[in-house]
């Protein structure tokens, strides 16, 4: 299995707010799901910028669906 690196490298790195976008989310429940264990960024820039897989995201989103149904139409 790669390491985080050449997965990061060879898929889409999303920045908070494109996450929060693409969840359909507000930074403070970003926030949330993050220091609640529930979502962790992938990666950190030098500049300790948190990144996320694209398909970490993708599966969350899913995955939220799936235990929350009553925020899959918000999520959708």
């Amino acid at each position: 299995m790669p390491d985080l690196s050449q997965r990061a490298s060879a898929e889409r790195l999303l920045r908070p707010k494109q996450v929060q976008d693409f969840l359909g989310i507000a930074a403070s429940t970003l926030w949330c799901y993050v220091h609640r264990g529930l979502l962790s960024p992938s990666h950190h820039t030098a500049g300790g910028h948190a990144r996320y897989l694209e398909s970490e995201v993708s599966a969350f989103k899913a995955e939220l669906s799936v235990r929350r149904p009553e925020l899959a139409k918000a999520v959708a």
